[in-house]
């Protein structure tokens, strides 16, 4: 249940380039990634992606010079069409970020589960009346907090990838 909480996205592309013209001008647009960096040693690049690309996929992520745990992974797959090539593409949260996001709402949720039952056995008490709302604001906030954040990110990768694919959004 909570999985189905966390943001991800799938697109279809298509593209007016031929699957080696896009594989080709994707290389070209895309950095290595570099070894990860802390505070004054993180690095920067000159391209504005970063990942790999390999046979007829690539999984990249924008090369961003500030931390965020949510910046989608981008994940494509090319393939021929008529008229030059359609692009599978997914963006999603890192498996790490996705373990810890979930472990971290199913401990609230858990939490609120708990509120709700004191709640219901006890009514409510004038000294923990506002406790019992901590856990629901807390799963709120953490839901709030990955959808907001992925879909900002995401939102400039999709105009990027346009401009980088030289592709429009054919399903959402």
């Amino acid at each position: 249940m909570l999985k189905k909480l966390l943001p991800f996205e799938e697109l279809l592309y298509h593209s007016k380039l031929n699957k080696e013209e896009l594989l080709q001008h994707l290389k070209n647009e895309i950095e290595a990634e570099k070894s990860f960096g802390l505070g004054a040693h993180r690095h920067s690049y000159s391209k504005p992606y970063i990942g790999k690309v390999f046979n007829n996929q690539f999984e990249i992520k924008r090369a961003i010079n500030y931390r965020n745990s949510f910046l989608p992974i981008i994940n494509g797959e090319i393939h021929d069409a008529v008229n030059g090539s359609k692009i599978k593409i997914k963006l999603k949260l890192t498996d790490i970020v996705k373990v810890f996001m979930i472990v971290w709402l199913s401990g609230v949720f858990l939490a609120c589960i708990a509120a709700g039952v004191n709640f219901a056995i006890n009514g409510f008490d004038p000294e923990t009346e506002a406790t019992i709302f901590i856990p629901f604001g807390m799963l709120l906030f953490g839901i709030l907090m990955v959808t907001i954040s992925f879909k900002a990110e995401s939102t400039k990768s999709k105009k990027d990838l346009e401009e980088i694919l030289q592709a429009r959004i054919i399903e959402n």
